[in-house]
């Protein structure tokens, strides 16, 4: 038999495998935004890899927007593996309604962030991980993390840099879905007694670069994690202004700065 059969066989028994696994009816995360979710079929699909692409620093926030949604919808732990420590506040991601008593962060070499993300996701924790790194994986390297996903019924995010400068999303990708999330101007709102209208909730621009077995799509999409303020500021910061003076009287620092002086 030669290695060409061989090759095809083993193939052909991979796939039966994968059909006969627990989690094919392939699950799906929801998004929260209807128009992304009825695109995709429900949402994410779990048991794959999802790729978000980063076009600058500034724009990391842009992705969690998307993101942390998505993770609180998961049924196990949350691993976020990092090559640099995870700069994520607590208080906004139980905001956001991820359970910090499910997040585990870890952090490595940029050499083992791959080798300890397929650890991870071959493990039988039913698990969200997020690779945040500035390695770029090659086409080989991601074939193995899906193998990976598809055996185990995990789901991957890879959260990483591709400048716009960069011909976004033209290398060869073999994730389940590839995006680029930018933030998008909010929409003013106006409201009575103020000159000026007030920022509105924020916004995404949130393009659907490749999706296997769909076609890409963009929308602008209204964020509720950061909703407008319910007041002017002025009014929200009223209670904090020092109590009024009688006409004529300092207050005590004054009146002890004045003693100093002399006057």
């Amino acid at each position: 038999m030669t290695t060409d059969a061989v090759a095809r066989l083993r193939e052909q028994v991979r796939r039966l495998e994968r059909r006969s696994l627990s989690h094919s009816h392939a699950d799906t995360l929801p998004t929260g935004h209807s128009a992304v979710d009825d695109h995709l079929g429900g949402g994410l699909k779990t048991g794959s890899l999802h790729d978000f692409l980063i076009s600058d620093p500034l724009e990391t926030g842009a992705s969690l927007a998307m993101l942390l949604p998505v993770l609180k919808e998961g049924r196990g732990p949350v691993f976020w593996i990092s090559d640099t420590p995870a700069e994520l506040n607590a208080c906004g991601l139980h905001q956001s309604g991820v359970s910090l008593e499910h997040l585990v962060c870890i952090e490595t070499d940029p050499a083992s962030l791959l080798s300890v993300a397929e650890d991870i996701l071959r493990g039988p924790e039913r698990a969200l991980a997020v690779i945040a790194g500035r390695h770029v994986p090659t086409l080989k390297e991601i074939r193995r993390l899906n193998l990976a996903v598809e055996a185990s019924g995990n789901t991957g995010f890879f959260l990483r840099s591709a400048p716009l400068a960069q011909a976004p999303g033209k290398d060869p990708c073999a994730c389940a879905t590839r995006w680029r999330l930018l933030s998008h101007p909010s929409s003013p709102q106006t409201l009575p007694g103020l000159a000026m209208p007030r920022p509105g909730s924020r916004r995404l621009s949130a393009t659907l670069l490749r999706v296997r077995g769909g076609r890409p799509a963009h929308w602008i999409l209204d964020c509720t994690d950061h909703a407008s303020l319910s007041r002017s500021l002025d009014a929200l910061l009223a209670h904090r202004a020092p109590p009024a003076l009688p006409p004529g009287r300092l207050s005590d620092r004054q009146a002890a700065r004045c003693a100093r002086a002399g006057t």
